[in-house]
């Protein structure tokens, strides 16, 4: 039940206008009226109006007319009520303050993920120093959401050891990336932990190249979902329905910015092996590929 409703059946009840509620409250009476149709009374006003009314109630009801319950028994149902009352509005202003806190900080970690992304424009060969960074932000960034959200925050503690980092040493992958910083960066990374990769800017550039090298020429394919030409679904598909099942059955993880579970749930759909947010963890990435392959 809303504010303003308890209030007024309450004052109805009670026989006391809003009007002088106003004025024992210290309010003029068109102020008393906004607050209860905006739902907008202050914790302060609330408790100064609980504390008028509980007096009033102890007062109407010393002698109640016609009412099977004691004058303790009604102050009391009342009382509840607002105690209630006052704290759900409470959590509510708790919550707002905790999204607001929440907006406050995302707003900040995304100024400086745009400023590593700067960082990496004008660092070429160095992008994979702040590749990392960027990351960490990023996870940030989606704790921060799923708190606000009250989802469940998930940590990612998971680590390589050497046997697997080495392990992937001399695969071939092609990277499926419009993006060219993007694909410097990853290009930059997987590199230099031995990995071959081929890059091309779009799906139908991808398609063309996984028909026009030799069955198992690719080990696996990166590949971004929202392209020019062919975006990454419709590649998936026509990969998947490729004669050849060995062209057919090459391991593809998606990368994208969009990581929303609807996105996630038809990336699956089409085909694809695993489902990653850009920017990419590295370990995250490293780890991926070493369970595929």
């Amino acid at each position: 039940m809303k504010t303003s409703e308890i209030i007024n059946n309450t004052c109805s009840h009670l026989e006391i206008s809003k009007s002088d509620l106003a004025k024992r409250m210290g309010l003029h009476p068109s102020s008393l009226y906004r607050k209860l149709s905006r739902e907008s009374m202050t914790f302060e006003e609330l408790q100064k109006c609980l504390d008028i009314l509980g007096v009033s109630i102890e007062l109407q009801f010393k002698y109640p007319d016609g009412d099977t319950l004691s004058s303790q028994e009604n102050h009391a149902q009342i009382i509840d009520r607002m105690t209630i009352l006052e704290k759900e509005l409470e959590a509510a202003a708790k919550i707002d303050e905790f999204r607001k806190k929440t907006l406050r900080a995302l707003r900040t970690e995304l100024n400086s993920a745009v400023g590593y992304t700067d960082l990496c424009r004008s660092n070429g060969l160095q992008a994979d120093l702040y590749l990392d960074k960027l990351s960490d932000v990023h996870g940030t960034m989606e704790r921060m959401i799923s708190l606000s959200l009250g989802e469940a925050v998930k940590y990612e503690t998971e680590e390589l050891d050497s046997k697997k980092i080495e392990a992937l040493r001399g695969k071939r992958g092609l990277l499926v990336e419009d993006n060219e910083l993007n694909r410097e960066i990853l290009e930059e990374i997987l590199s230099g932990h031995g990995l071959l990769i081929d890059e091309v800017s779009n799906g139908r550039k991808a398609l063309d190249a996984v028909q026009e090298h030799d069955p198992g020429y690719y080990q696996f394919i990166l590949m971004d979902i929202e392209m020019p030409e062919m975006d990454g679904y419709e590649t998936t598909l026509r990969i998947r329905n490729l004669s050849n099942r060995m062209r057919a059955n090459i391991p593809i993880i998606a990368l994208t910015a969009n990581a929303v579970a609807e996105n996630r749930d038809k990336a699956f759909a089409v085909g694809m092996d695993e489902f990653l947010a850009k920017p990419a963890n590295t370990t995250r990435l490293l780890s991926c590929l070493a369970k595929l392959l």
